[in-house]
Parts: C-alpha cells; sequence; structure tokens
C-alpha cells in the first residue's frame, strides 16, 4: 500500500470519525434515536440511500455476481422496487403513528396497538437479526482491510469493529444522518466514476461479461424461482418490518417529505444493485480463481486502480460500512434502549438517563455482532437469512394497521411460532427456511386472533390511522 494511499484512507476516517462525533456530543436522547423528528428530505433521501446501500447491495452482489451472475442482484433490484414505492405510499401513515404516539422502535407499535407483553418477542427478533447485520458489516469491512493490509482476518477484525462500535456509541442517527450525505458523495465518485470505467477499460467493455456461462444470466440461480418470488414479497413487505425505514420517517420532517426521499432514493439503490453484479461478474473474467468470493469488489481495487484513488476507492468502502453498521447498530441499540430499559426496567427514564443507556446498549451491541462476526464470517449467508428473518414481523405489523380483528396474543403467537419454524427449517434449507416460517407465521396470527378477544391494552385507533381519537395514556409508547 503506498503512503499516498494510506494518507488519503486515514485523513478520511480520521475527519469523519472527529465530525461526527463532535454532532453526537451536542445531540439529545431524541436526536440520539429520531433527530428530534426535523430532518428536512435531502438529509431522509441521502440516509436511506447511504443506509441501504451496504454490503448487502455492494460487496454481498458483487460476490454472488462472481459465482452466479446477475440473480441477486436483479431479485434485490426488483424486490427494492416494490418495497421503496410500499414504504412512499405508507408513509405518511406511519409519520402520523410516529408522531403521535412518540414512538422510537417497531416495539413501540406492537406495545401500543397490541400490548406491552406482545413487545417483548417482536422486540428480541429485531436485536437479534439487527445484531446479524452488525455482524455481516463487519465481516464485510474486515475482507475490505484484509486485502488492503494483509493482516491476518482474526486480527483486523477486532480493530474494525470496536472502533465503529466506540464511533457508533458517540455519534447516535443524529451523526449518521449528516455523514451521510459525505458518504453518498463518495460512493458515486468511487464506485460509479472511478471504479467502474477502470473495469470496463480492463474486460475490454461491458459486452464482454457476454463470454459468461449463460447460467450468469439466468435471474433464478440463487436459490431458484422460489427465492425470486420472495425477494419480491420481501421487497413488498420490507417498510413493514426494516426499522431502517421506520427511524428515517418517523425522523422526517413531515410524511410528504418522507414520501418524495424514498421515491427519489429508489433509482439511485437499483443502480447500485446493478453496477454491483456487473462488477462481480467483471471480476470473474479478471480472476476466475479467488480464494473466496467476498474478495471480487477489493481484488478489482487493487489490481485496477492507481496510486492515490485507490486509496480514495478504499475509503469510499470503509464509508459504505460505517454508514451501514452505524445504522443496524443504532437500531438494535434503540429497540434495547425503548423497549427493554425503558419498556421494562426503567419507565420514568429521563433525557439523560435515557441518553446514556442509548450508548451503552449500543457498546454492548456492538459487541454482540461482533463476536457472531468472528464465529460466523459468512457475508452471504449473514446478509441473506437475517433479512428474510423479518419476514415472521409482516403479519402482524400489516395486520395491526389494517386488520381490526387482529389480537394481542395473535401477533405475540405468530412472532414466536414464525420463528421457531424459521430456525428449524435453517438447517434443512437455508436459501427458502424463511417460506414456511412465513407461512406459519401469517397463519398463526389469523387463526389465533380469530379465536382470542381484544385485550384491555390494544388500542384499535392505530386502524382507522387519522379517522380516531387516540387515547391520552397510549401517545407516549
Amino acid at each position: 500500500m503506498n503512503q499516498l494511499d494510506l494518507v488519503i484512507v486515514a485523513a478520511y476516517l480520521i475527519g469523519l470519525f472527529i465530525w461526527a462525533i463532535y454532532i453526537g456530543l451536542k445531540e439529545t436522547a431524541e436526536d440520539f434515536l429520531v433527530l428530534s423528528r426535523r430532518a428536512p428530505l435531502v438529509l431522509v433521501a441521502f440516509s436511506i440511500i447511504s443506509t441501504w446501500v451496504g454490503t448487502g447491495t455492494t460487496i454481498a452482489t458483487a460476490a454472488s455476481g462472481y459465482d452466479l451472475g446477475i440473480s441477486l442482484g436483479v431479485t434485490a433490484a426488483c424486490g427494492g422496487l416494490v418495497g421503496v414505492v410500499i414504504a412512499a405510499w405508507f408513509a405518511p401513515r406511519l409519520k402520523w403513528f410516529g408522531d403521535t404516539y412518540r414512538a422510537h422502535t417497531i416495539g413501540d407499535f406492537f406495545s401500543a396497538r397490541y400490548s406491552r407483553t406482545a413487545r417483548l418477542p417482536a422486540s428480541a427478533l429485531l436485536v437479534i437479526i439487527y445484531m446479524l447485520l452488525t455482524a455481516a458489516q463487519f465481516v464485510g469491512l474486515t475482507t475490505l482491510l484484509h486485502v488492503w493490509t494483509g493482516i491476518d482476518f482474526g486480527i483486523i477484525i477486532w480493530f474494525a469493529a470496536v472502533s465503529t462500535i466506540i464511533y457508533t456509541a458517540f455519534a447516535g442517527i443524529k451523526s449518521d444522518f449528516y455523514t451521510d450525505v459525505i458518504h453518498f458523495v463518495v460512493m458515486v465518485i468511487v464506485i460509479v466514476l472511478i471504479l467502474l470505467p477502470f473495469v470496463v477499460k480492463e474486460i475490454g467493455g461491458v459486452h464482454v461479461v457476454s463470454a459468461l456461462p449463460a447460467s450468469y444470466f439466468n435471474p433464478f440461480a440463487f436459490g431458484g424461482v422460489s427465492f425470486f418470488v420472495a425477494g419480491l414479497i420481501f421487497g413488498g413487505a420490507s417498510v413493514f418490518v426494516t426499522m431502517e425505514v421506520w427511524q428515517r420517517v418517523y425522523a422526517s420532517s413531515s410524511g410528504r417529505n418522507a414520501r418524495l426521499a424514498l421515491l427519489v432514493s429508489v433509482l439511485v439503490i437499483i443502480g447500485f444493485y446493478l453496477v454491483s453484479s456487473f462488477l462481480g461478474m467483471a471480476a470473474k473474467l479478471v480472476n476466475p480463481s479467488l480464494p473466496h468470493r467476498d474478495q471480487a469488489l477489493f481484488m478489482l481495487m487493487n489490481k485496477l486502480l492507481p496510486t492515490g484513488l485507490l486509496g480514495l476507492g478504499i475509503a469510499g468502502f470503509v464509508a459504505v460500512f460505517v454508514s451501514t453498521v452505524n445504522s443496524t447498530i443504532m437500531v438494535a441499540a434503540a429497540t434495547v434502549t425503548k423497549d427493554f430499559y425503558r419498556g421494562l426496567a426503567n419507565r420514568n427514564a429521563n433525557d439523560k438517563q435515557l441518553l446514556t443507556a442509548g450508548r451503552v446498549s449500543t457498546l454492548i451491541c456492538g459487541a454482540v455482532g461482533l463476536v457472531i462476526a468472528v464465529l460466523l464470517p459468512d457475508l452471504v449467508a449473514l446478509s441473506v437469512n437475517s433479512l428474510f428473518m423479518l419476514l415472521v414481523l409482516v403479519p402482524a405489523i400489516v395486520g395491526g394497521f389494517f386488520w381490526e380483528r387482529g389480537t394481542a396474543r395473535g401477533a405475540a403467537s405468530s412472532v414466536v411460532i414464525g420463528t421457531g419454524v424459521i430456525v428449524a427449517f435453517l438447517a434443512v434449507s437455508p436459501t427458502t427456511a424463511f417460506v414456511p416460517g412465513f407461512a406459519a407465521s401469517l397463519l398463526t396470527y389469523i387463526l389465533v386472533s380469530l379465536m382470542t378477544a381484544h385485550g384491555k391494552e390494544e388500542d384499535l385507533a392505530i386502524v382507522g390511522g387519522w379517522s380516531r381519537t387516540v387515547p391520552d395514556h397510549k401517545r407516549n409508547a
């Protein structure tokens, strides 16, 4: 590694960390969790893009492109389009709920619509899933630094993860929003304006990838038709279960701005999926015998980018990971802070106590994510399985907003049983375990709700949205 590249990477990261921590030290608990619900449209759009375009969108998609071609990228792009369109339609209602009930998490929805008891299994599942996603970010970041420095994976993952965890604990979501603007600009420069032209020139043109086997252009190569269909279903359902989306809608200055930000972001997100797939396929032409598929993008950078641009490229990809891992840790930490600390341990916590609990929770969730990354360093497996596990929350959330007959017992049962079915099927069929899990969750929610009565804590005003009066005691979920 040339000294100039090292200086560029170090300067970028040090400047980023100082700026983010400076902003974070001036924030309140409400800033730490949802930017005090006043983020402008531009900040929300940049944050959605920077958070979505993480290791799953870039490194994992390129890794799949290296092995299988367009399949994962096309599925993810189609699912993303469906999901963001539905998210844009749903955003004003979700913003209304967040403002009316002073909500910060998905667990707050379970507590407000169903009961405090129903909140627990949903919140526990969210914490587990987002720690798995955090682990995926750590694996991606470590792979990059390992290729760059040559230092042993087991050593460098501790350095990369610990520094990022400490940064996130101080930064919070307020810093995340502001630094996401920088991340977005750098990502576009690095991936689209720098790396892509060098790769196209190296392989002799975009059309050259057609020399790869025909299976590389089969959209169903990764997991078959069922996976593709599930990708579309998950894309449509993702708005109801992806807490990064909820946080950004909560934080937006209005439901209209949240809707516009989502619609603007989707075109950019789809572009990153398609470009990442192409880069993975190009990497197969440049080096058909990589020891690990996760190294595809990094191999192209090391091989093709000149001094200076390589440093900027590395800094850009590190920024991708830092931005996304900041969000995944924040989701887990916000859930622990609001749903477990304030929901169970200290219901009268003041702003200072809540902020301290948020930072401690960030350190704990980040540390658990690091342990998972060390024990299961498979980027694609971590990304895909953890995302699909979120599907078991869909029936209770969609039913809670739109089906008045849904009950607290139905919601809690659907989460527990759906999760159990997925875990049972993971060993048998890891790429499609979500299918029986989602089916079990849906059937359980419907059947148990029909067989049980509404509890005293349930608030059916949420089903009617703006048309009903909300009880005062429910406004502080």
